[in-house]
């Protein structure tokens, strides 16, 4: 505290000595000089007022903003395909129809990868292997063979579709 106060006293003071020598140099031009010296007290007083700031929490003077790490922005196309994955569930909850032209070829998707990927059963290839890992509820919806219902028929229930998710997350 006590070498700030020293800092203070000696910018305020060479800041008047020189208004001294320019006003008894060139006393026709005092008023501009004054103006100007009037000035540099003031951003002496504005630069030991932000200084002290510094006082309350040094460790937010430490780091520049402009030297932390950059946000990461968010993937505009993975926020895209989540949509596309939602409007895929409530149409296939709606009718038959959507069930089984929108959301069925991605639950067969995800079952196909899943079952190759973690247990080499191949989902068109081998369909009994690929029925016992899956179980009958869920290889109705998935399997190759299956007939489209009617239009109007109603469509997968959430807690069903829920139920075939946490089958499929379990392979």
């Amino acid at each position: 505290m006590r070498g700030r106060l020293v800092r203070i006293g000696a910018a305020v003071f060479v800041a008047s000595a020189i208004l001294l020598v320019l006003v008894i140099l060139v006393p026709s031009r005092r008023s501009l000089f004054v103006g100007i010296y009037e000035l540099v007290l003031a951003a002496i007083a504005v630069g030991s007022l932000v200084g002290s700031f510094r006082t309350f929490e040094p460790e937010a003077w430490m780091r520049s903003p402009f030297e932390r790490d950059p946000e990461k922005p968010e993937e505009p196309q993975t926020i895209a395909e989540l949509d596309r994955i939602d409007r895929l569930v409530v149409l296939g909850a709606a009718n038959e129809f959507d069930l089984h032209y929108r959301l069925r070829p991605l639950l067969r998707q995800i079952a196909a990868e899943r079952l190759y990927g973690l247990r080499g059963v191949d989902l068109d290839g081998d369909p009994e292997r690929a029925r016992a890992l899956l179980g009958d509820e869920l290889w109705e919806v998935v399997r190759p063979d299956r007939k489209v219902g009617r239009r109007a028929g109603p469509g997968l229930p959430a807690a069903e579709l829920a139920g075939h998710v946490a089958r499929l997350e379990q392979l």
